[in-house]
């Protein structure tokens, strides 16, 4: 892999001057710092909403640094993995369309070094932004409630990070099997919806990288998660798509 390490500065560099910068960042950011504001807002405006229906009474119990952090690891298992599919469906489809790609492999980089290194700039931009908007998120919360949780929150955005890093190679596979961005932002999107789907049945949410999409959760509300088969299964998976995103880049005509 010859020119590998200069090849993967130049993507890192070529972060701070393209949208990827903003989108997954920019969401990260944004939920860590509304989510402890509108868990704290949310009891009042619904108290609000319920006043203004006659003979309506619902009482509403005050919310927890819990909810503020539930919120914020549902929106990791919602928003943000969308966003990363979609801006990773661009990782190599997009410098084919540009044409870009066949400049890039005239110098001394080879067609393995490109996707490792795209998926290693991308798994950088992905690690500090998750960094950055967690430490907001329980800044916010600590301010406004309290301090309790914050290392099961912490372990819970771990656990959701080892998923998002397996959509990541996953993505590469699917941005080097199509020949276009949306193809494979669609497919993407129905995997992750597919792996959505089936995180609702124990036996293979217990033993399937589905388990890490609710593990979050469960820990936060203290109940019982497998751990051990999810994140071994996702650990092997991630090289799988990895590996498989190798082969097919190599394999293809640019």
């Amino acid at each position: 892999m010859n020119g590998f390490a200069a090849f993967l500065k130049k993507e890192m560099r070529e972060i701070r001057h393209t949208w990827r910068l903003w989108v997954v960042p920019g969401i990260l950011v944004f939920v860590g710092l509304t989510t402890p504001i509108l868990t704290a807002a949310t009891p009042a405006l619904l108290r609000a909403t319920a006043k203004s229906t006659p003979g309506v009474v619902i009482k509403f119990p005050p919310a927890i640094a819990r909810d503020s952090y539930l919120q914020f690891v549902g929106n990791l298992e919602q928003m943000v993995l969308i966003a990363l599919v979609i801006t990773g469906a661009a990782l190599i489809a997009g410098e084919r369309r540009s044409g870009t790609i066949a400049l890039v492999l005239t110098k001394p980089v080879s067609r393995t070094g490109f996707v490792i290194a795209k998926g290693l700039s991308e798994l950088a931009l992905l690690a500090t932004a998750t960094v950055l908007g967690t430490v907001i998120c329980i800044v916010g919360t600590v301010a406004i409630f309290d301090s309790s949780l914050i290392g099961t929150a912490v372990a819970g955005v771990v656990l959701w990070f080892v998923f998002a890093a397996m959509m990541i190679a996953l993505m590469l596979l699917l941005s080097a099997a199509f020949n276009g961005q949306a193809p494979a932002a669609g497919v993407g999107i129905g995997i992750y919806i597919g792996f959505s789907v089936l995180s609702g049945f124990p036996l293979i949410r217990d033993h399937s990288p589905t388990g890490l999409l609710t593990a979050s959760s469960r820990l936060l509300k203290h109940e019982s998660a497998a751990l051990a088969w999810p994140l071994a299964t996702t650990i092997v998976l991630g090289a799988v798509f990895l590996a498989g995103a190798v082969w097919r880049f190599r394999s293809r005509e640019l």
